[in-house]
């Protein structure tokens, strides 16, 4: 449903005059929006970590039920690898946003 012809003649007014006084935010309002549906970096890495470490628990929990010490090994050293990770880029991420003085 449509505007009636002098409403969108106004309308398109007030557009060209936004356009002029302010072009910087006339081309915000002319693109689309970011999707909001996305997660967060911060999110999508957490999730990636988590699932680095569950692989590595059913590795080690499959190399024991094999009697496989690579795999158990293996298993261990991707389990442990996913929180050092966690805590090296916290740290990381705390030290680059502490003010110097």
């Amino acid at each position: 449903m449509g505007l009636p012809e002098d409403e969108q003649r106004e309308l398109d007014a007030i557009e060209r005059r936004l356009a002029e006084d302010d072009p910087k935010f006339a081309s915000k309002l002319v693109r689309p929006p970011p999707p909001h549906h996305r997660l967060p970096p911060r999110v999508l890495k957490l999730i990636g970590l988590l699932l680095i470490y569950v692989v590595g628990l059913v590795v080690v929990i499959t190399g024991v039920s094999l009697s496989s010490i690579v795999l158990i090994a293996l298993g261990a050293a991707v389990t442990a690898f996913s929180p050092v990770v966690v805590v090296v880029q916290t740290w990381r991420t705390r030290r680059n946003h502490e003010p110097s003085g």
